[in-house]
């Protein structure tokens, strides 16, 4: 029985630390208050770890009146964990809503980013052929508009020449 208390109380002292560390290292993310609300719960652990340290000491020892200390300590170590028990709710059910709402805005961004796409082939479809009509009807006055201008220069150059031609 011994044995079994001790491998419980040391799988518990494990489960403990392997939490903590899970949660402690994404606590950086957490907004101010789960971040208070983390340092009490792992104030608490702590103190469930300790408790259970000690049972495990105790067991150790291979006295009974060692053996009821363990006994006694693994109690209130009970005792506390389900006084916080209640934190960790609340921790858990506040992180999963901070998760919730960050999927809802990153939803609500995906959205607004497939509208304005929307908007803007909506856009090309109805605007843009009138846009390649209108800079084809340009190009084409331009074009027109630099070859008169380009004829234009050659007559004159050409009166030019000839005139000069007569004179020599």
């Amino acid at each position: 029985m011994k044995d079994q208390l001790k491998e419980k109380i040391d799988l518990s002292r494990e489960k403990i630390r392997e939490v903590t560390n899970k949660i402690e290292d994404k606590s950086e993310e957490f907004s101010a208050d789960t971040k208070k609300l983390w340092q009490q719960a792992k104030d608490r652990l702590s103190e469930i770890n300790g408790k259970l340290g000690e049972a495990s000491n105790h067991l150790a020892s291979k006295k009974d009146d060692a053996a009821l200390q363990a006994h006694l300590a693994a109690m209130e170590a009970h005792d506390k964990w389900q006084k916080i028990s209640d934190s960790f709710d609340d921790f858990e059910k506040i992180t999963h809503k901070k998760v919730r709402e960050a999927k809802g805005e990153l939803d609500h961004a995906a959205l607004q980013s497939h509208l304005a796409k929307m908007n803007v082939e909506d856009f090309m479809e109805a605007k843009g052929n009138s846009i390649v009509h209108d800079f084809k009807v340009s190009q084409k006055k331009i074009e027109n508009t630099t070859m008169a201008s380009l004829k234009d220069m050659e007559d004159y150059f050409s009166k030019i020449a000839k005139k000069f031609s007569r004179d020599s």
